[in-house]
């Protein structure tokens, strides 16, 4: 390749500093580039490339507030928006291993470290024009997803023994794996294994063996991988799902927390993270990596409200289960600057009625900081609109089991669509709420139970200890407040009838109907709650007279 290696391609630098795109259009133009176009957004750069095939893409890996350089090639390649032949190299001044070892792991075509010379440019783009050139109809059949033809013509070029080999025997032994064909990725693996220990061959044996559940053998393939590159973080997530599979949580997650170290800015990696974290009952660690969630897709084609919503309810949880006041008024404090933060981000939000998500917050904080009524009052301000809103009903189940509304909770449960049981996080919070709660709602459950037989035996005074037993454990349970007043009623009404003071039989009763008065109930509740409040203001004039 002579020196005109951009003579006649279509050239895309996306960089956010004007005095960089100029100065480096001029080195550009001196290796023949004419045709140039800038963009100093990943949002722009995203736009001209869906109006422009461009074959040769610079960009930085920090673009401003909006995507960065790696959330723009995943966009790209999401949409097709890449040609088979098109270099895509990320140009920046980011070195730290965090931010490199994120971006490497997606694979552009390589990776250059500002500043840099004219020379080290034109070698780095000759060398992958050369093999993009090769290899032109493997990476057609890549970008088809034509996984036999990727196959063929890796093969082709390992028989001819070509210089890319290695790169082949590697896509090879990738795609054969993802074909589930074990066997044959195995016999390409254990061949270029007797050549040479390479890092990138141990792992995809490690991950056949994890396949397999030849977990010990996994994790040796892993530690070899690591001794020869401790920076390979797909071989300590391996490690951490190895772990996990042999009981081994504490090993899996300091594995997982290495990898996550490495290269934070993974999805999946971030989901192991949490499901670690939750086996071990890690909180931080919880908060932390739905936060990091959060933060990776909110700016990228993978943006969804969802794991906006599951950073804000693993917080919630948090507040819940700290021992601390300090730290459970931390995490109150960080779900409200969360909830304020995303209201200031409309594409995040638009999809869904955040108004009503954000109530359903509030009341789960008020009933955290011991408002039980005003938690139940704000949970009634909106309960009419959860029928048209199915996204928040998850969240109104975790509030109604918080304040003890057990049944109602349980009947809107049963109607959460699919989308919220495809929710692994979520499914996990109303798992570990449903198992927090079991032995409470148990307990509460004996006492109502009980105290209805007592009341239908005509004993009306330890019919109504147990339900106030029952409101101890679920104070404002709806069922629970209303079976207490009916007692407290009844036992008014022997008062009266023997002629004796009633004691403080009506106040509580009157303070019992603060549970009930004003909110939205069932037909079969809203009925008897009439009747029992027209006897209740009748005891009312007669105690006035």
């Amino acid at each position: 390749m002579d020196s005109k290696a951009l003579e006649n391609l279509r050239v895309l630098i996306v960089d956010d500093q004007r005095s960089f795109q100029l100065m480096f259009k001029g080195i550009l133009y001196s290796m023949g580039a004419t045709n140039v176009a800038f963009a100093p957004t990943g949002e722009q750069a995203l736009a001209k490339c869906i109006n422009m095939d461009y074959d040769v893409l610079f960009v930085d890996y920090h673009l401003g507030t909006g995507k960065n350089g790696k959330q723009l090639l995943e966009d790209l390649r999401e949409k097709k928006l890449l040609k088979p032949g098109s270099i895509f190299m990320i140009v920046t001044s980011e070195n730290t291993v965090p931010m490199v070892m994120s971006a490497v792991e997606l694979e552009p075509d390589d990776y250059l470290i500002k500043p840099f010379s004219q020379r080290v440019l034109r070698n780095r783009i000759q060398k992958i024009q050369q093999k993009k050139h090769q290899l032109k109809a493997l990476y057609q059949a890549m970008h088809d997803e034509q996984y036999e033809q990727v196959i063929e013509r890796c093969q082709l070029e390992i028989s001819q023994a070509g210089r890319y080999q290695q790169f082949c025997k590697r896509v090879l032994a990738e795609t054969l794996i993802k074909q589930q064909q074990l066997d044959t990725a195995e016999q390409v693996l254990t061949q270029n294994l007797l050549q040479h220990r390479s890092g990138w061959a141990l792992v995809l044996q490690a991950h056949i063996c994890f396949e397999r559940k030849a977990f010990e053998q996994c994790l040796a393939l892993c530690e070899e991988a690591l001794e020869s590159n401790r920076y390979f973080a797909e071989a300590l997530d391996l490690k951490a799902k190895c772990y996990m599979a042999l009981s081994a949580p504490e090993e899996a997650l300091k594995a997982i927390q290495q990898a996550a170290e490495i290269a934070p800015h993974s999805i999946k990696r971030q989901y192991l993270v949490m499901d670690i974290a939750r086996e071990l009952h890690d909180t931080p660690q919880q908060v932390s990596a739905s936060k990091q969630l959060y933060e990776i897709t909110r700016r990228s084609l993978k943006q969804d409200v969802i794991h906006l919503q599951n950073y804000i309810r693993t917080v919630i949880e948090a507040a819940m289960e700290a021992d601390d006041p300090q730290l459970k008024n931390r995490y109150q404090q960080e779900t409200l600057i969360a909830l304020q933060r995303a209201r200031l981000d409309e594409s995040m939000i638009r999809d869904i009625d955040f108004d009503l998500f954000e109530v359903l917050c509030q009341a789960r904080l008020e009933s955290l900081s011991g408002q039980q009524f005003q938690a139940k009052r704000t949970y009634a301000s909106v309960a009419d609109l959860l029928n048209e809103q199915e996204h928040s009903l998850a969240d109104a189940v975790l509030l109604l089991n918080q304040i003890g509304e057990y049944e109602e909770a349980e009947s809107l449960k049963q109607q959460l669509p699919d989308s919220t049981l495809s929710n692994p996080v979520l499914n996990a919070i109303l798992r570990r709420q449903t198992e927090s709660t079991g032995e409470r709602r148990a307990h509460f459950a004996e006492y109502n139970k009980e105290g209805i037989r007592l009341y239908k035996s005509g004993n009306y005074h330890e019919a109504a200890r147990h339900f106030e037993q029952a409101l101890e454990l679920a104070p404002m349970n709806t069922g629970a407040a209303l079976n207490y007043i009916q007692s407290l009623l009844q036992l008014l009404t022997q008062h009266a009838n023997n002629r004796s003071k009633p004691g403080d039989a009506f106040e509580r009763c009157r303070k019992t109907f603060r549970v009930v008065d004003h909110m939205p109930l069932p037909e079969h509740h809203r009925v008897r709650y009439q009747e029992l409040l027209a006897r209740f203001e009748k005891f009312r004039s007669e105690l006035r007279r």
